[in-house]
């Protein structure tokens, strides 16, 4: 769980508020951005100002503030340093290349949230609103219900205490009891389904990779639409090769 500061520093609290404000989308005014973090125009020009200053927001001519290039090169030289994303990186590729087109995601656990680490989407598939770095909660997605399946009992209920279990659709579980059923399912069978519970119109097929000592290091999963994933030989052949995949990288990761 994360640790509570003693002291937190307000400045940077306000720093965080405008960055998440400005990685949502928010509209990058500084009125804009005074409104949604509510805080004075005056405090928050100020920020940007500094932010611009050491380059991790730029500003066009009409005024609106953007997240510079900076915060893409700080990322990824934090993701290369995950060596789980160098050992699976050319194994998500062959499974995209090998699945028609449909959206394939590395992601892992951080702070009891899942952080998308590699996504790769084909040219065929449905636009998808997911990015490297797209964090999601657990338990609304495939590959997140496939991890927490396989933590202990008290770590599944330090991440569900703190973030709760939000519908994110109508299919979402929001229940811990079905949860848990549910993780019975994956444990048996190894693979873990999300049925239209993230987005409407999409399924998922997830499972976890693990290292040789069945630490969960990650998990790793193919999404497309319901019409088409859900077709009993398509499903087959994907859950098949999604397994030979996770298979690869985790022997690859135990003889690096």
């Amino acid at each position: 769980m994360d640790e509570e500061a003693n002291r937190p520093i307000k400045a940077l609290l306000t720093m965080d508020d405008i960055v998440t404000a400005l990685n949502r989308g928010q509209e990058g005014s500084v009125t804009a951005l005074a409104e949604e973090i509510d805080r004075p125009r005056s405090v928050v020009h100020d920020y940007l100002s500094t932010l611009r200053q050491l380059g991790y927001v730029v500003k066009d001519d009409s005024g609106t503030y953007e997240l510079s290039l900076r915060v893409l090169e700080l990322g990824g030289r934090v993701r290369k340093n995950v060596s789980l994303y160098e050992v699976a990186k050319p194994e998500v590729r062959r499974l995209a290349e090998k699945s028609s087109g449909e959206l394939v995601t590395l992601s892992v656990e951080q702070n009891g949230m899942c952080v998308a680490l590699d996504v790769v989407q084909g040219e065929q598939s449905i636009s998808y609103d997911f990015t490297d770095g797209t964090h999601f909660h657990m338990h609304s997605s495939g590959v997140g219900k496939a991890m927490l399946a396989h933590y202990s009992d008290e770590r599944v209920t330090e991440i569900l205490d703190k973030h709760g279990l939000p519908a994110r659709t109508k299919n979402t579980i929001t229940d811990r009891d079905e949860l848990e059923d549910e993780f019975e399912q994956i444990r048996k069978s190894g693979l873990s389904f999300d049925r239209e519970e993230y987005r409407m119109g999409m399924t998922t097929f997830s499972t976890a990779i693990e290292d040789s000592a069945g630490t969960v290091l990650g998990g790793l999963s193919v999404t497309g639409p319901v019409h088409r994933l859900e077709e009993p030989e398509v499903e087959e052949e994907l859950t098949s090769e999604l397994l030979s995949t996770v298979n690869i990288i985790e022997l690859n990761y135990s003889a690096r």
